[in-house]
This record gives structure tokens, sequence and C-alpha cells, in this order.
């Protein structure tokens, strides 16, 4: 819906919010259990349904990070059929920050106005339940047998929220909104379902998504592959940072680094405008104990002196590039943040991966080492009514940010390339 004026807007806020849509109804041949932790004798049956597809509905992944105090916890439903697992989920439960909400919204809507005029740099917080992972994109979230048909899914899920949510209720920590993220083209029509559950729908800024051709067997046969143009920018970024040290850290690494790395993921994530969940000190150290080589993390030092680092996670044929710590105040002398995008590229390479999966933010730069945009739904609903009628017109104004899309390869390297 889209309210040019105020008029519009009044007329948006009468619909009735729930009376057009279903409620989740859970068969009586389906149980469903929610806990805050996962039982150990469904731990087996629990990843072999979610086989390699992610390492983050794996029950290593939860153990490495485990709650992370008032900032993140951690829910999990799972669903039996005559006492055998057919799905599970894991939910988080955080604290969603927006330092300044108007600058996604668009510039000729009436929330523009509204936006620029309440809430302008005034910083936003709330409790949100979170189906999939606030720390990846992609489709983490849950996982069926193809014996539950994807028409049943989406009231199997509303039905743990609803217990989630009533639970928290009653503990006295009310969740304010839940997310529903994030869903690929090739499932937006499975994830319309959510809309009869009163969930608004909004696209968020693409993943960026490079794929790795089989025949690259060294980082020079990348560069071989890029227009003149990006190959000269990559040998100027690769020069530029020539004097930073990388190495791959190991668990003691980590362990003696921690407070560093903090400290320097800190300065990344205080610049993002919308926040949602964070680390602590232990969080990498731990990462790395439970995952060991599906996850990876590089230290970047200057002299002996940690000034940056990138991490990253292996699965189903993916290098999903994941958190980065960055000195911003010697990031342009020394191009730290580029190399680190050619760093994923050599190690997407060298580990014979597929895709590499760079994320949502940055996306130009990103572009111009060779990833492409891929679009990506969300779903999100307030807890009352009036409020969610508000937030699904509010959404309805999100947008992704805009950028130019730079294509880094030569054409004949396009035709063979399938994003």
């Amino acid at each position: 819906m889209y309210c040019r004026n105020f008029r519009d807007f009044k007329q948006g806020t009468q619909v009735s919010g729930r009376d057009a849509c279903f409620e989740a109804s859970l068969p009586e041949d389906i149980q469903l259990n929610v806990a805050s932790s996962i039982p150990e004798e469904i731990e087996s049956d629990w990843n072999a349904l979610v086989g390699d597809e992610t390492v983050f509905l794996h029950t290593r992944y939860f153990k490495a990070l485990g709650d992370l105090g008032k900032m993140l916890t951690y829910r999990y439903a799972w669903f039996t059929r005559e006492g055998s697992l057919v799905g599970i989920a894991a939910f988080q439960i955080t604290i969603a920050e927006s330092s300044d909400l108007s600058t996604n919204l668009e510039s000729d809507s009436f929330f523009s106005s509204i936006a620029n005029r309440f809430l302008r740099n005034k910083t936003l917080a709330f409790r949100v339940l979170v189906l999939g992972n606030s720390f990846a994109s992609g489709e983490h979230g849950f996982r069926f047998k193809d014996s539950v048909s994807g028409a049943l899914q989406p009231d199997l899920l509303e039905a743990a929220i609803d217990m989630i949510k009533k639970a928290e209720k009653e503990n006295g920590n009310r969740i304010s909104a839940t997310i529903i993220k994030d869903f690929y083209p090739e499932s937006f029509r499975f994830a319309d379902r959510f809309s009869n559950f009163r969930f608004a729908e909004f696209f968020v800024d693409p993943n960026m998504i490079m794929p790795v051709k089989p025949t690259w067997e060294t980082f020079e046969d990348y560069l071989r592959a890029l227009t003149s143009k990006y190959r000269t920018k990559a040998k100027a970024a690769l020069k530029r940072s020539s004097k930073l040290e990388i190495r791959e850290l190991t668990v003691e690494d980590i362990d003696s680094l921690q407070e560093d790395l903090l400290k320097l993921y800190k300065q990344v994530y205080e610049r993002a405008d919308f926040k949602l969940g964070r680390l602590d000190a232990e969080s990498f150290f731990n990462l790395k104990r439970h995952l060991h080589d599906c996850f990876t993390l590089n230290g970047y030092f200057l002299e002996n002196k940690l000034v940056g680092f990138q991490s990253g996670f292996f699965y189903n044929g993916t290098l999903d590039c994941h958190f980065v710590g960055i000195d911003y105040d010697l990031n342009y002398e020394h191009a730290i943040y580029q190399r680190m995008l050619y760093e994923y590229i050599r190690l997407g390479i060298e580990s014979k991966v597929e895709r590499i999966s760079f994320g949502r933010t940055a996306m130009e730069i990103k572009s111009t080492v060779g990833a492409f945009p891929v679009d990506m739904k969300c779903y999100v609903r307030h807890r009352a009514k009036a409020s969610n009628t508000l937030l699904r017109l509010l959404f309805g104004y999100i947008k992704p940010s805009e950028f130019n899309q730079r294509i880094a390869f030569k054409e004949k390297e396009l035709e063979e390339i399938e994003v």
C-alpha cells in the first residue's frame, strides 16, 4: 500500500490486520516441542535433517555461540510425527536497533516525511523474535522432511512462534515484533504464505554472491578473468596493502587476541544503521573451537599489531563471508577492506568452493571484485494489531539501498558464469 496523503494513510490503518487472516493449526498427528536447548537424544536426528545445506542450523554452531546474554538468546522448536523428527526451527531473541530508520525509506513517501520529522538521528530499540540467523544472510531458519508439505510448514512455524511468544510474555519478557528471514527468489512463492498470518513482506539489501569457476585453480586465474579496468584496481589494492601480514589464526591465537578482535569488530558493528544481535569477546574463540575447519579467521597485522580480521564459514560448496573487523584509521592507506575481499576470493579458489557469499553490505565495492546481487525478502509482524497495521504500512516503504552494479568480468567469462 502506498500513502501519498493523510486520507490514504487513514484508510489504510482502518483495515483489520487479522480478520482476513488464517489461524495456525497444528495437525493432530504432529507434536511440537519448544526449549532453550536441543536435547542430546535428538541431536543426531536434528543434524541429519539439516545435512550439509547450512552450518548455521547445526548443533555445533549453537554450542559455539550459545546465549549471548541480553543481546541474544536461542529458542529451538522441533516437530515429531509418531516419535520421528520431521521438522526443526531455530529462533533468536535479540535487540533490534536502528540509528536512523528514515535512511531506507522512499524519499517521496508519506512515511518518509514522518520519519524525517520524528525519527531522524534517534535510536530505536525493541525486542524481536527472529526465525533465522541474525548474523547470516540466507535461509537458515528451519528445515522439514519432504513428507511435510510446503503448505503446512508455515502453520507449524506459526504455532512455534505463538508458543515462544506466550512463554516469554509469562516470564515478563514480551516480544515486540517477529521477523522471518531471509528468502531467496526461488522461495518467494512459499514465503508468501506467511502473509496469511499478518506478516508484512519487505525486501532487504541483496546478498552479493560471486560464482567461482571450476577452471580457476589459482588467484591469478581469477585476475585474468577480470576486465583490464578491474584487474588494474585489484593490483593497485594488493600493492597498497602489501605491508599487511595476513595470518590464519589458530584456536590459541584467537584466545590470546579476543579483546583485540572484539574492539575491531565493534568498529564495524557501530557503523551499521540497523543492528540485529551482537557478538561478545568469546564468540570467535568458541566458533573456531567447535567448528574447526568449517570456520576460518584470518588476522591482518601491521608491524605485529592486529589492524583487521576476516572470518568465514564453509558449507555446501559455499564460502560464507562473515564477521570482519577493521581499524578504520588505517583502512584507506592500507586498503584493508579491499584486500579482505580479494583474500576471500583467493581462499574460495584454493578451497574449491562453488560460490562466495559476500553478504549484504558495501554492494558496489563487492560488485567491483565480481559479485552479483541476489534479491532477498523478509517478513515482519508486530505483536499489537494496531501497531502491526502501521508496521505493514511502514515496511511497505522500506526499500533496498541503491547502488551501481559494476561488471568486473570479461564478456567471455560472463557467458560461462552462472549466478
